[in-house]
């Protein structure tokens, strides 16, 4: 028969389902892990990875916590890169913030700016415009198509701008906004992946920094030449 005086051992209080402890579920420590050092985590990934392989596992492995840390900040893959995509369009911003301060305040220095900042964006971020063609755009996430309507509408209309001011000082012809946007796009984008195909074909080594000034030189003349207006 049962000691009914027999001391009963307290049970561990449950715990809430808030963010994973250090070294949960057989994890390292996350050392403060918080939701920008993942967000910056993945943003170097991106540097040398397509996002295609980029998961919520390998972004884990990188920064050296548990998967389960990533699921609470993010809940999902598709949010953790709405998230990076803001984070680098966040930074383009400001790097074309400080490219326009550090230029001339004509339309046509403004927009030779900004089209270096895009090219410099893909140069550092080569993977960035697939992960917004190939992930962001395909996503069914809400917060996913925000993002991309926020990015093109921001980009259109910075364009926008630039052109009604060389329209009103007689420097620009008139032009649709959105399509210099998608040409400017096109073009910094391509820069990345052409370097190594003209290296093959040349046989020699290219130094990516002295092509990436003479190829900003040479965008932004080619653009000028095709919005200036005619005599």
């Amino acid at each position: 028969m049962d000691n009914e005086d027999e001391p009963v051992e307290p049970k561990a209080p449950a715990r809430s389902r808030g963010r994973p402890r250090a070294g949960a579920e057989g994890d390292a420590p996350d050392a403060g892990v918080g939701r920008d050092a993942l967000i910056d985590a993945t943003i170097d990934l991106l540097k040398t990875s397509p996002p295609s392989k980029i998961t919520p596992v390998v972004v884990a492995r990188h920064t050296g916590v548990h998967p389960s840390l990533i699921r609470y900040y993010f809940k999902t893959r598709a949010a953790l890169l709405v998230a990076v995509a803001e984070r680098v369009t966040q930074r383009f911003a400001q790097e074309v913030d400080a490219a326009a301060q550090d230029a001339a305040s004509t339309p046509e220095s403004r927009l030779c700016a900004r089209i270096g900042a895009l090219i410099d964006l893909n140069a550092s971020y080569p993977f960035f415009h697939q992960l917004i063609v190939s992930e962001i755009a395909m996503s069914d996430d809400p917060a996913a198509h925000e993002m991309i309507a926020k990015f093109t509408n921001r980009g259109q209309a910075a364009y926008g701008q630039i052109l009604r001011a060389g329209l009103a000082d007689g420097s620009f012809r008139g032009m649709d906004p959105g399509l210099l946007y998608v040409a400017a796009i096109g073009m910094s984008e391509f820069f990345v992946s052409a370097r190594r195909q003209l290296e093959i074909a040349q046989g020699v080594a290219i130094d990516e920094d002295e092509m990436r000034a003479a190829y900003k030189a040479f965008v932004c003349d080619l653009v000028l030449n095709g919005v200036m207006k005619k005599d």
